[in-house]
């Protein structure tokens, strides 16, 4: 049975609080027109319309006509710092359309609105992150073209498109290699996502190119889903009882990068001094954090501008094979790293 559309869920599609949503079905003043039409358009296309001679006749747009792309989040209500990755491309993808005046329904992948989503007017779908196989094969129940960023599936057929990981996180530990580290360790969730594990590839590869073993202490995989914080408190006290403390620590994004200074930092480890740490993906999770981070740089709005022109040069090439994209990144030298010392310092 379909799930009753709200008020909340017609304000997470569109882009607005439910207050203006209200306003706009309600006809009352105060709402831009651009504004209203776009609300009116999204709540057209969940189902929240019965009958009405004045939603029938205001919801009627040019934009309709055209078609509009649904855009999928992994939760557009969550504001935790992987939003400041994820609303960057989010922005990129949703920006784009604007420009090219195509209309944009968004939706999470927690909300369950895929069925109430009327597909006549759906031209394409992308998605953001890790989504479901259950919602994707919902989605791909609609028959349109379908483009996955930071994520895939074996059963799904989609264009898919990453950053390139792989390159991206040899380049970050050849330059610590370079600078004299040999005792690297890779932290991250390795199963968390496909970037993640092919941060972790890339990073062994680095490695072995450099005539280093690969062992059990070159990984330190955790839940990442968990409590960060605490994990990463336990190791660094194990590494420490065990005197075996790494002198680079490359993380898989900056996220687990900046929580893991700060740990150090209550350990009285100094980040660059007795520790060297950098991260992935170049956002400002926390503005306090020193030192500044050594990290690879991510296009994210680029890559969300990448996704809607792949998105529409599918919907006119319908014939060939799909393909996955890895677009090119950078490693950005900041305060955070720099040449082994001789052993920890502990602070008195």
């Amino acid at each position: 049975m379909p799930k009753k559309v709200t008020l909340q869920m017609i304000a997470d599609a569109a882009g607005y609080s439910k207050y203006v949503v209200s306003k706009t079905l309600n006809n009352q003043t105060g709402v831009k027109e651009s504004t209203r039409e776009r609300i009116l358009f999204v709540a057209k296309q969940l189902g929240y319309y019965k009958t009405s001679e004045y939603n029938a006749k205001t919801i009627t747009s040019e934009n309709e006509n055209q078609g509009f792309v649904l855009v999928v989040m992994p939760n557009i209500r969550q504001q935790n710092v992987e939003s400041f990755y994820w609303s960057s491309v989010f922005n990129g993808i949703v920006d784009y359309l604007e420009e090219l005046e195509v209309s944009v329904i968004v939706i999470s992948n927690h909300d369950n609105l895929v069925e109430q989503i009327k597909g006549d007017s759906l031209i394409g779908v992308v998605t953001v992150g890790f989504v479901s196989t259950q919602m994707l094969l919902q989605l791909s129940d609609y028959d349109v073209p379908l483009v996955m960023v930071d994520h895939e599936d074996p059963l799904v057929k989609a264009d898919r498109i990453f950053m390139d990981n792989i390159t991206g996180i040899q380049l970050m530990a050849n330059h610590l290699m370079g600078l004299g580290h040999t005792r690297i360790c890779f932290v991250g969730d390795i199963d968390f996502s496909p970037s993640f594990k092919d941060r972790w590839i890339g990073f062994r590869t680095a490695l072995e190119n450099n005539q280093l073993l690969v062992t059990k202490d070159s990984l330190f995989d955790f839940n990442y889903k968990e409590k960060i914080s605490q994990q990463l408190t336990e190791r660094v006290r194990r590494w420490q009882n065990n005197k075996n403390m790494p002198t680079a620590l490359v993380c898989a994004n900056d996220q687990i990068a900046t929580t893991l200074i700060e740990v150090l930092s209550v350990h009285n480890i100094s980040v660059p001094e007795d520790v060297s740490v950098t991260g992935f993906d170049n956002i400002k999770c926390k503005s306090n954090i020193n030192p500044e981070l050594t990290t690879i740089h991510v296009l994210k709005e680029t890559i969300g501008r990448r996704a809607v022109s792949m998105l529409l040069w599918r919907i006119k090439n319908k014939q060939y094979p799909t393909e996955k994209i890895q677009m090119s990144c950078e490693v950005v030298i900041r305060s955070s790293v720099t040449s082994p010392s001789d052993g920890i310092q502990i602070k008195k």
